[in-house]
């Protein structure tokens, strides 16, 4: 911002004790005199208490207005920011064509009220989305309106409009290492995460721009929000390296941005044909809950699924989802993505 100053000009006033005029010898006068010591006239006489009084009113107004530009606003530490934003964020429950339920994974609004963004392989293979919201609402979306399956986004429209307030996409692209960020998703099934970090590097791998972060992620973050420390959005969560620390990628929101410009802004496909009614009887959970809270185990394996007909387990069991995660069960990373 430009700073501009204004010339302060403070006219003191000194008494002449040795002046004398005509007859009157000894008739003592006032000359005026500015900061530089130019004698002038028609001033006004300023008492040194006032002067003082003025100056300190001066000083503390150019510390107010100089000091309320260095005040750096953090997203990341706003906590009712962060819970806002979480209310354009859903936890996805992705349904193929048989109404079975295939994937969990995570979406946000963006661009419009009734536009969701999300990761292309999240629902690649689904028919419909129930779209579970903060406050453990469903809704259903099944028109897709764009995709672009080599950079691994998608932008979904809801059924209806129910009048979502959409996240603000970043347009500076200036970004840098070490800037505070925030994810939200769904990890392992667990609605709406917040996982607070860093930026950590930035590359390029066969033709994706990725912004690499060391917030928290997991398998069902897929198509999650990455945020900067102003609340814009920055990325899509995407992956992640299980076999390392906090090494997790997004892609860059500049993508993104390009593929709702490349689409009309009417023209929709259903996302894929299915069998008989689609499933809009979910249950509406209780704020607090996680997603149904069940999910299905086998004697063999170490992995816990999304639902009892997953081709990598055998011998289903069904039980708790936190219990799972206790007992040291991790999400399929066919079930959640």
């Amino acid at each position: 911002m430009e700073q501009r100053f204004l010339p302060l000009q403070i006219n003191l006033t000194f008494r002449n004790e040795n002046a004398c005029s005509g007859k009157n010898g000894g008739i003592r006068s006032w000359h005026h005199y500015d900061i530089v010591g130019r004698r002038i006239t028609n001033t006004m006489s300023i008492s040194i208490k006032k002067l003082n009084l003025f100056v300190s009113f001066a000083i503390l107004f150019l510390l107010l207005v100089g000091g309320s530009g260095h005040a750096d606003y953090s997203f990341s530490n706003d906590a009712d920011a962060v819970e806002n934003a979480a209310n354009s964020v859903f936890m996805l429950e992705v349904y193929d064509s048989r109404n079975r339920k295939i994937a969990v994974g995570s979406g946000f609004v963006i661009f419009e009220p009734d536009i969701l963004a999300t990761n292309y392989h999240v629902i690649s293979d689904g028919a419909y989305v129930v779209a579970i919201s903060d406050e453990s609402v469903p809704y259903q979306l099944q028109q897709l309106c764009i995709a672009d399956k080599a950079q691994d986004i998608a932008l979904l429209r809801f059924d209806v409009d129910h009048g979502f307030e959409p996240l603000i996409p970043d347009t500076t692209g200036k970004l840098k290492r070490s800037s505070p960020v925030v994810a939200i998703g769904s990890p392992a099934g667990l609605k709406n995460t917040v996982s607070i970090g860093n930026i950590s590097a930035f590359f390029d791998q066969n033709g994706k721009n990725w912004i690499q972060f060391t917030a928290p992620i997991s398998s069902g973050s897929s198509g999650g929000v990455l945020l900067n420390d102003q609340g814009h959005v920055i990325g899509i969560t995407t992956a992640t390296y299980a076999s390392t620390q906090n090494v997790n990628l997004a892609v860059r929101v500049e993508k993104l941005m390009e593929l709702y410009r490349k689409w009309d802004g009417k023209t929709t496909r259903p996302m894929g044909r299915v069998t008989g009614k689609t499933n809009t009887s979910m249950p509406s959970y209780s704020t607090g809950q996680i997603a149904e809270g069940k999910v299905w185990i086998s004697g063999s394996g170490k992995k816990y699924h999304n639902n009892p007909e997953c081709s990598k387990m055998r011998s289903p069991r069904e039980i708790d989802l936190l219990e799972a995660i206790q007992m040291g069960y991790e999400p399929c990373g066919k079930c959640y993505k």
